[in-house]
């Protein structure tokens, strides 16, 4: 007897769920879009998006979401549109019963800013996305420029690790400016040295570092992280004792060779 008293509890409360979240699931599709709500879930500093002109794009008048009711709403549609922006790199889109859209989105983190040869700038963001420049913030970030000579449409996604440009030249340069400046915001020492990435025109990579008039030529990225394991063994031990403005050059193109040019 305990047995079938136990089922029919269990039934009870099964068909008591079903009819509670049958009437909670009524009253949603009922209930108006009265407020837009956006979470920044990431933790960077700035900020790239601006939450009233996102809530703008989404309540647009060709697409109004306030006072539709939210089963009018279509929730993939509007991530769709939302990820289609430039700096946002996810965006979830959910309902609440009382009325509300949340939109949660995730900014892009741009790591480079580039200069190409045509005087074109955008950024490069820790993945390999392009990123057109932001009118609202200035980031300090390390800039590159030179014989750079792609040039992005920011009408879709351009990612430079894509398989689309894994045999393009141009793509392949800011490829390689991504590895480094990857590696320059990885450490603390190279985020204080290190200002501007410039490209010369024997394809050859030159660093300008933020203390001191020297020109550091790094050569092909090859062994990179050797090359700038060297330059900091020089500018700790070299440096301390010959001063910094002594050189006009140092050239790291060599292997284990730092050759250094004076004034």
């Amino acid at each position: 007897m305990s047995k079938y008293i136990s089922i029919g509890f269990w039934l009870l409360i099964a068909v008591y769920l079903f009819v509670v979240l049958g009437f909670v699931g009524g009253k949603q599709k009922k209930a108006l879009c009265t407020s837009i709500n956006v979470v920044l879930k990431d933790t960077l500093k700035h900020h790239f998006v601006e939450k009233d002109k996102l809530i703008q794009i989404i309540d647009s008048d060709e697409g109004k979401v306030l006072g539709k009711t939210l089963d009018e709403i279509n929730v993939s549609e509007l991530e769709k549109v939302i990820i289609n922006l430039p700096y946002i790199k996810t965006a979830e889109v959910f309902k609440s019963i009382n009325g509300e859209l949340n939109i949660e989105i995730e900014q892009r983190n741009p790591i480079i800013r580039i200069i190409n040869e045509n005087n074109l700038g955008f950024y490069i963001d820790n993945e390999g996305e392009l990123m057109p420049l932001s009118k609202n913030i200035s980031l300090r970030l390390p800039v590159a420029n030179g014989h750079i000579k792609f040039m992005p449409d920011f009408n879709s996604s351009v990612n430079i690790f894509s398989n689309e440009y894994k045999n393009d030249e141009d793509a392949k340069v800011l490829r390689e400016l991504s590895i480094l400046a990857n590696f320059i915001n990885a450490n603390k020492f190279w985020q204080a040295q290190i200002q501007q990435i410039y490209l010369n025109k024997d394809n050859e990579y030159e660093l300008v570092p933020l203390v001191g008039t020297q020109i550091i030529l790094i050569g092909k990225i090859d062994n990179y992280q050797d090359k700038f394991r060297n330059l900091e063994a020089t500018y700790k031990k070299g440096f301390l004792y010959k001063g910094w403005n002594k050189y006009r050059k140092i050239n790291l193109k060599y292997h284990n060779q730092v050759i250094c040019e004076k004034k």
